[in-house]
């Protein structure tokens, strides 16, 4: 950890030259001069120059997860981490996604022997879109987990891109806007033995970080089989554009799960204590604006998404809170008017 912060002492930040001028540019997006459509048009620079700054001390403090997760009293901390970024995982249909590119393979094979491919497809395909695990038995080197694609939505330093990788043997990508932190997550998917692919194949590992902006994403249309985001796109300047680019490079039929942060319905813009709430979290997390989850629902569908599942996390029966003064798991009456079942900062 001493290396890496001798490594952004020197100047490998995103933002500027040196971390003095870093601090001042972002101060500057967030002072109440600053009104929220410049903070918005200079998102790039607020976010760059708030992960020069956070990056090192969350990974210090809070892991290579930057993200919340309620807690439950059999719990670890860690286990909690990955239990939070494992349910994510499991709404991708990622099984489904395997089973339609089996499907194809075993198209392919049975046309290049004579046989009419399409009735055998049909044939060796499930309602649901899968495959009996027959079929898929008798494809020699025919297709796997590492050939079903995810996309990682602003993947910070790649703790949950790894751990999902592991959890499904999926290739992800992870894309972030921060240039440190893309050097650090592949620093940190290199050390890993396990996310190394055999030899001859095209990708030396199944797991990646890759630096670019998620409003002008640097890839392909239908690059991916699924995608995910996980308290990431609260950073856009722009939902409708951000989701629009996540519709563009994902397949027809594909899945895309976000854990987003939302304004409630109960927030109300003519309160003073709720307007300086809003601002507090912005300023403290790297955010443009916060905006209502009516309008995330709304510019998914714009973006050309159906809404298959959604709800409020928070209400969600945790079963108990994290003690005040240790963060300790906790069913006391304290540390539940305490209301905190997330992570401690």
């Amino acid at each position: 950890m001493s290396l890496q912060k001798q490594t952004q002492e020197k100047g490998n930040l995103s933002s500027s030259s040196n971390v003095v001028t870093s601090v001042s540019q972002y101060e500057r997006l967030h002072s109440p001069q600053t009104s929220t459509t410049e903070r918005v048009s200079q998102y790039t620079s607020l976010v760059n120059s708030y992960y020069d700054l956070a990056t090192l001390f969350y990974e210090w403090g809070w892991g290579s997860s930057f993200h919340f997760s309620n807690r439950h009293p059999h719990e670890t901390f860690d286990e909690a981490t990955r239990r939070h970024e494992f349910y994510l995982a499991s709404k991708l249909n990622l099984g489904g996604v395997l089973g339609r590119i089996v499907s194809g393979a075993r198209s392919t094979m049975i046309t290049m022997n004579g046989s009419n491919g399409h009735n055998a497809m049909r044939n060796g395909r499930n309602t649901n879109g899968g495959n009996d695990i027959t079929s898929i038995g008798r494809i020699t080197n025919g297709p796997t987990m590492a050939n079903v694609k995810v996309l990682d939505v602003g993947c910070g330093i790649g703790g949950p891109m790894r751990n999902i990788c592991k959890f499904t043997g999926a290739d992800v990508t992870g894309l972030t806007l921060n240039q440190y932190q893309v050097d650090r997550g592949n620093e940190l998917c290199r050390a890993d033995a396990h996310f190394y692919n055999g030899p001859g194949t095209k990708e030396e590992i199944r797991c990646r970080s890759v630096q670019g902006d998620f409003m002008k994403q640097p890839f392909d249309d239908s690059s991916f089989d699924a995608a995910y985001a996980i308290e990431a796109t609260c950073h856009a300047p722009n939902r409708l554009g951000c989701y629009s680019e996540i519709y563009r490079v994902l397949k027809p039929g594909s899945i895309f799960a976000c854990y987003e942060w939302c304004l409630t319905d109960k927030y109300d813009p003519e309160n003073p204590e709720h307007v300086y709430i809003k601002k507090q979290i912005e300023e403290g997390d790297g955010l443009p604006d916060i905006v209502s989850k009516q309008h995330c629902l709304k510019a998914l569908e714009e973006a050309g998404f159906e809404i298959l599942e959604e709800r409020d996390l928070v209400l969600d029966d945790y079963g108990g809170w994290q003690d005040p003064k240790t963060g300790e798991y906790s069913l006391s009456k304290e540390a539940k008017e305490h209301n905190r079942g997330g992570k401690p900062w």
